[in-house]
């Protein structure tokens, strides 16, 4: 019979002994957690259904972030799609598109520089016009003209005939004078007014003369009554002219008020005339 091996047995007991001090100590954790929850267990379950709230709340979150990314996905795709059709439309119809808007701009520039009532160019027209040809006529050393045009009483006419036909008279004689030109560089413009100012490129004193001669015959024919002029039974015109050939010294300005103040001039010794006055002797006082 064989002798039972000692060390092995003490070692097995020792074993046994640490499972069942381990199970005592499992054992006092359970009662202790048992414990615990019977304590705390209504914090335990709140804190449980916060949880799950918030839960729900961060996949909700979750769905609608994705849903609008979706959209957003879809609409890229679209506007994607439209830009495209946009690209080979513009490719494709490029010239005509070029043609369209450069019309648009052109009548934009037109209905910028003309007079609405006249349908002769304005103001802004006649300024940026006189400097463009008073520096083209001071680099080819050139004479210019101008000549400043004032209907005569014509407030008077407009108390006595009312606006409208005034309107109908100043339409007339702006009509008149822009027949009176016959060249493509010859510009007629409304003053302000009943003030029309004419420039007159590589035009000397006496065809600024001969046009205002022109001028006032046109006027003449048009025979537009006006009872309570103090001069004339008809419309009649005052005009004032200069010319000269550019220098460096001068500027358009001074010229546009040399022509003023012949203008005023030609009011002074009775309207229905002209007056031509030399910019170079008043350029030179």
């Amino acid at each position: 019979m064989d002798t039972p091996d000692l060390p092995k047995i003490l070692v097995e007991i020792e074993n046994l002994r640490q499972e069942i001090t381990r199970l005592k100590q499992a054992n006092s954790d359970l009662e202790i957690a048992k414990e615990a929850i019977s304590a705390h267990g209504d914090t335990l379950v709140a804190d449980l259904q916060a949880s799950y709230q918030k839960l729900e709340i961060e996949i909700a979150e979750r769905m609608r972030a994705e849903t609008a990314l979706k959209s957003l996905l879809e609409i890229t795709s679209r506007d994607k799609s439209d830009l495209q059709t946009m690209l080979e439309l513009t490719a494709e119809h490029g010239d005509y598109l070029e043609r369209v808007l450069q019309q648009e701009v052109n009548t934009a520039k037109t209905i910028a520089t003309i007079d609405e009532l006249t349908q002769i160019p304005n103001r802004r027209r006649f300024e940026e016009y006189i400097s463009q040809e008073w520096a083209c006529m001071l680099r080819q050393k050139t004479s210019i003209a101008f000549l400043f045009c004032d209907v005569d009483y014509f407030k008077l006419y407009n108390d006595y005939y009312g606006h409208l036909s005034g309107d109908v008279c100043l339409k007339q004689v702006a009509q008149a004078i822009a027949k009176s030109l016959h060249r493509p560089c010859d510009l007629v413009a409304r003053y302000g007014g009943e003030e029309f100012a004419v420039i007159l490129p590589n035009t000397n004193a006496h065809g600024a003369i001969k046009i205002a001669e022109t001028i006032h015959n046109k006027i003449a024919t048009l025979k537009i009554p006006h009872l309570p002029s103090d001069i004339n039974d008809y419309i009649t015109l005052s005009i004032g002219i200069s010319a000269t050939v550019p220098l460096l010294a001068t500027t358009p300005v001074n010229f546009i008020n040399c022509v003023d103040l012949a203008l005023y001039q030609a009011k002074e010794q009775g309207r229905n005339c002209y007056v031509f006055k030399s910019y170079d002797s008043v350029a030179n006082m």
